[in-house]
């Protein structure tokens, strides 16, 4: 009966650490743009990432609205 909550709970982990990973990404991009050398095509790349952040924030949002027991789980801006 407990593999359900734990695949949810690992899908959102999963969601919620892809998230802080693209923002890291994002702020390096913007904060240091001289050491991003290999990547001449800034605005870009900074468009792929958000992309990428777009996409990992919607699935989250998805997972929580469609599939989080909230009485197992608590979200982390309640």
């Amino acid at each position: 009966m407990l593999k359900r909550p734990k695949k949810i709970l690992a899908l959102k982990l999963k969601y919620e650490a892809e998230i802080e990973e693209y923002k890291v990404d994002i702020e390096n991009y913007l904060d240091n743009s001289v050491g991003v050398a290999e990547h001449p095509h800034l605005i870009e790349s900074l468009d792929e990432l958000i992309a990428k952040l777009a996409n990992a924030e919607d699935k989250l949002q998805s997972l929580i609205s469609n599939f989080l027991d909230k009485k197992l789980y608590k979200r982390d801006n309640d």
